[in-house]
């Protein structure tokens, strides 16, 4: 049944996300068609949500029990979604968030941060450090919060952590990548070798994005792409990477880059798995496994 049910979900989204992301359909079509795909989803029950804001930024804010306990008394999880820069929302993303929220009993919060091309790169991330310190500002404690980014957003994710070192702000217990986005370049070889395999992400699309994101910006630049940026003031990072999707080689080769400058990384590869795959939690039981794995790594990480 499981297989089965891998199957469908591979076949859905080889029919229904890859081919309206990305040239010829306009980005206004990709926005609504994104949070459509979304709404197909669902998410664990008895979860609350809660909207808050910092200035203009609003945030979402998961919790899986009514738990009364103060802020800092609980673990958080600031989640950077993914999108390609240019689309989905913390509402599209309301059921994955459910979903880690549920799994690592987290406060997990998603910022609404500015999108691409109406708002390139930094504004973005000038938004999500904006969030880690709304989070903090809450009450919760560095040695129990998180930094997570799913895809476009895991490179929003490196870049906010770095750029806590460089405004002093005290960085974060973890860093957890899934399938992150850090190479807007696309010089990879994993983008050709993986393109058929691939049954979410066009080569196209990313270009598309990428460029959006980059604005004056080159793509090669390190606050574009954080895989060519210095890496050594991390915290420790989990990052989960699908064999078939055409990323596969920007997990490979940030794992690679930040051991080498003393990060403390790990890095989990899924055989025959795709892009995001985690955010099918809901129907697949290897994605629900994936998100047990990210609850032991900041088991093992947070200081209560």
């Amino acid at each position: 049944m499981q297989k089965l049910s891998k199957a469908i979900a591979r076949l859905f989204l080889r029919a229904f996300f890859k081919p309206f992301h990305g040239p010829p359909f306009p980005l206004g079509f990709q926005r609504r068609w994104s949070a459509l795909i979304a709404k197909t989803g669902a998410g664990p029950s008895d979860v609350h949500e809660e909207e808050l804001w910092s200035g203009e930024l609003r945030i979402l804010r998961f919790r899986a029990t009514a738990d009364p306990a103060p802020a800092d008394d609980r673990d958080a999880i600031l989640f950077a979604h993914g999108g390609g820069f240019v689309v989905s929302s913390a509402s599209s993303y309301a059921n994955f968030a459910g979903w880690i929220a549920t799994t690592t009993g987290a406060d997990v919060y998603v910022p609404d941060y500015r999108l691409a091309p109406e708002h390139p790169s930094p504004a973005p991330t000038d938004d999500l450090f904006a969030a880690y310190r709304t989070v903090l500002g809450r009450g919760h404690v560095p040695e129990r919060t998180a930094m997570l980014g799913d895809s476009a957003g895991g490179a929003l994710a490196v870049s906010t952590a770095l750029a806590l070192r460089e405004m002093d702000v005290p960085a974060p217990a973890a860093l957890v990548l899934l399938s992150p986005w850090l190479d807007l370049t696309l010089s990879a070889p994993s983008i050709t070798a993986n393109a058929r395999r691939d049954p979410m992400l066009r080569r196209s699309w990313l270009e598309q994005s990428g460029r959006a994101h980059a604005g004056t910006l080159r793509r090669a630049d390190p606050r574009v792409s954080p895989l060519f940026a210095e890496l050594r003031s991390l915290p420790p990072t989990l990052i989960q990477v699908g064999s078939d999707e055409i990323l596969l080689d920007d997990s490979v080769r940030f794992a690679d880059r930040a051991w080498g400058a003393g990060v403390e990384v790990e890095i989990q590869r899924f055989e025959g798995w795709w892009h995001d795959f985690q955010s099918a939690s809901a129907t697949l039981r290897g994605a629900r496994e994936a998100l047990d794995d990210v609850a032991a790594f900041l088991d093992r990480r947070f200081h209560r």
